[in-house]
This record gives structure tokens, C-alpha cells and sequence, in this order.
């Protein structure tokens, strides 16, 4: 009986030990990632508006492209005809209807389209909106 203490004992030291050092481990590694960003951000020659995602330099930030532009479709959301924020979702894929397809894949037109049915621009700003 007083092995099976002193093994479940050790065990539990050797699960706890484990896992702290794991802990341990991802804090450190993540530490240098904020390192790095902090010292590109500092120095940096953006003087608008620097995209915290694509760490790109535009004027405001609703002029941010979308992370994975090849996939994505950054949708606008409007107040009074005015661009308020943006969202990026995936492009809706529409197999059976090529001319739909390469509407959204149009970045000049793809996101004002709003089709029934599919998860596209008109069904975010609905969703933004609370209204999906």
C-alpha cells in the first residue's frame, strides 16, 4: 500500500512538473512576438493609419484591406452614406451560377451585391446590424 502512495505521489509531482513546464514555455514564446511588434510599430513611417492585421499604411481605417484579399471581401458598412467600419468575410463561392461568381469575385462589385440566400455583404451588414 505505501508503494502505490509513494508512486501515485510521484506521478502527480511528474503531471504537475509537466505542465508548468509547458506553461512556462508558451509565456516565453510568446513574449517575443509583442517584442517584435512593438519595436516595428515604433518604428514605422506610417504617419495615418497603420492596419493592426496586414500592417498596412492607409489614411483611416476603414481603408484597411481585408488579410487574404484571394479569399476575402472587405464589405462596407454605411451611416447616412457614410463608410462607418468594414467587415472581411470569406467570398461567397457560387458553383452553379458563373456569372454570380465572377460578380463576386469583381472587387469593384462584388461587395454590393445582396442575393437571398447567400452569406455575402448584404447578409453581413445585416448581421452587423442585427438584422440577420
Amino acid at each position: 500500500m505505501q508503494k502505490i502512495l509513494i508512486i501515485l505521489t510521484a506521478l502527480t509531482y511528474s503531471i504537475q512538473a509537466f505542465f508548468f513546464q509547458n506553461h512556462e514555455q508558451q509565456h516565453h514564446q510568446q513574449q517575443p512576438d509583442i517584442d517584435y511588434q512593438d519595436k516595428f510599430l515604433m518604428n514605422t513611417d506610417c504617419h495615418d493609419y497603420l492596419c493592426p492585421t496586414t500592417l498596412a499604411c492607409v489614411k483611416s481605417v476603414v481603408d484597411c484591406p481585408c488579410p487574404y484579399p484571394n479569399s476575402q471581401m472587405k464589405c462596407l458598412i454605411e451611416e447616412k452614406g457614410k463608410v462607418i467600419d468594414t467587415v472581411c468575410i470569406s467570398k461567397p463561392f457560387i458553383a452553379n451560377n458563373p456569372s454570380l461568381q465572377e460578380k463576386y469575385d469583381d472587387i469593384n462589385q462584388g461587395y454590393k451585391l445582396k442575393t437571398k440566400g447567400v452569406r455575402d455583404c448584404g447578409w453581413a451588414i445585416d448581421a452587423y446590424y442585427g438584422r440577420a
